[in-house]
C-alpha cells in the first residue's frame, strides 16, 4: 500500500439564485460615505452577477464548465462612479419557523425538526444546511425528507402526540434530523437542544464561506498613467497644442499651453490647459510620419 498526502475537499456545485446573496456598498473615498449607501444594498438577480463560465478548452474527461469557478459581473449602471466599492458574496439565508419538534412514528428514537416548504423557504433539499437559533446556537441537519403528520397513542392512558411519517409524495412538510442530537458522553441524560415550535431560525447552507471584495474604481490605471510619462508627444508651435499619444498611436490627450503676460507684456505664467475638443488634425501619422 502506497502513502501519501491527499485531500478531501471539492468545489462546491452551487444554483446561483438559491444559494447566493449578494450585497454592495459603495463610498466615494475611504474617509467619506454615500448618503444613497447608509447600508449595504442587496442584489435581486443574482445570476445576472455570477455565473459559471470558466470552461476547459481541450476535449477532457472533466466536467465542462468547471465547477467552483464563477464570473463576477459588475454591472455599468451601479459601478460608474470613482471610489470604492465593496462586495459581500454569501450563502443564502432563509428565515422560518419551526413547525415541531418530534419523532418518527415508525422509529420513535430518531427526533428531527420539521419546516414547512413556502415561500419563505423554498428549498426542499436542506441536508447540510446549518440552523442558526438567535442565541447563537448552530445545529447542522444531516438528512431532509418529505413527511406527514400522524396521530398515534403512546400508551395507555397517555395523551395522543403527533408523530411523522416519510412519505414520498406532494406534501410541504420536511422532516429533517440534526446533528449533534446525542448527549455528550459526560451528560449521559443530557438532550441537546434542537429548537421547539413557533421558534424563529435561519438557515444558511454550507456550500462555501462568505467573500468580501474590495473594489476601487479610478479615472486612470497604470497603463494609462504610462502614457502621460512615456508616448510619444507633439508639441504644434502655431496653435500651441500639445497632444499625447497612446501605445497605438491613437490622440490619448490634448491641452493648450500659451503664456500670460502683464500689461506690460512681461510673461508672467506658463499655462498647459487640457482641451475638452481634440483637434483631429494633429494625428500621429501626419506628424511623425
Amino acid at each position: 500500500m502506497s502513502s501519501g498526502v491527499f485531500g478531501s475537499i471539492r468545489p462546491a456545485i452551487i444554483d446561483v439564485n438559491r444559494d447566493v446573496d449578494i450585497f454592495y456598498k459603495y463610498r466615494p473615498s475611504r474617509g467619506e460615505t454615500d448618503p444613497d449607501f447608509k447600508g449595504y444594498k442587496k442584489v435581486d438577480n443574482v445570476a445576472s452577477w455570477l455565473n459559471n463560465a470558466e470552461e476547459i478548452s481541450d476535449d477532457s474527461d472533466f466536467v465542462n464548465p468547471i465547477n467552483g469557478i464563477y464570473d463576477l459581473k459588475l454591472p455599468l449602471n451601479i459601478f460608474n462612479r470613482k471610489g470604492y466599492y465593496s462586495v459581500y458574496i454569501t450563502p443564502k439565508v432563509y428565515k422560518t419557523t419551526i413547525i415541531d419538534v418530534s419523532v418518527l412514528a415508525a422509529y420513535p428514537n430518531i427526533k428531527g425538526v420539521v419546516f414547512k416548504i413556502d415561500d419563505r423557504l423554498p428549498e426542499t433539499n436542506l441536508v447540510g444546511y446549518r440552523i442558526e437559533f438567535e442565541d447563537g446556537t448552530t445545529r447542522l441537519i444531516k438528512s431532509c425528507n418529505p413527511c406527514e403528520p400522524v396521530i398515534v397513542n403512546t400508551g395507555d392512558g397517555s395523551p395522543k402526540s403527533t408523530r411523522y411519517n416519510l412519505n414520498a409524495a406532494a406534501t410541504n412538510l420536511v422532516f429533517c434530523t440534526v446533528s449533534p442530537s446525542s448527549a455528550p458522553t459526560f451528560k449521559p441524560n443530557g438532550s441537546p437542544y434542537i429548537g421547539e415550535p413557533g421558534v424563529s431560525i435561519s438557515l444558511v447552507n454550507t456550500k462555501f464561506s462568505p467573500k468580501i471584495i474590495e473594489i476601487e474604481a479610478v479615472n486612470h490605471d497604470i497603463e494609462t498613467l504610462s502614457y502621460m510619462l512615456e508616448g510619444d508627444q507633439a508639441t504644434d508651435r502655431d496653435s500651441g497644442i500639445i497632444t499625447t499619444y497612446n501605445d497605438k498611436n491613437e490622440i490619448y490627450h490634448q491641452a493648450d499651453y500659451y503664456v500670460l503676460k502683464d500689461k506690460l507684456g512681461n510673461p508672467i505664467y506658463n499655462v498647459k490647459k487640457k482641451r475638452n475638443t481634440i483637434d483631429q488634425n494633429q494625428t500621429h501619422d501626419k506628424i511623425f510620419d
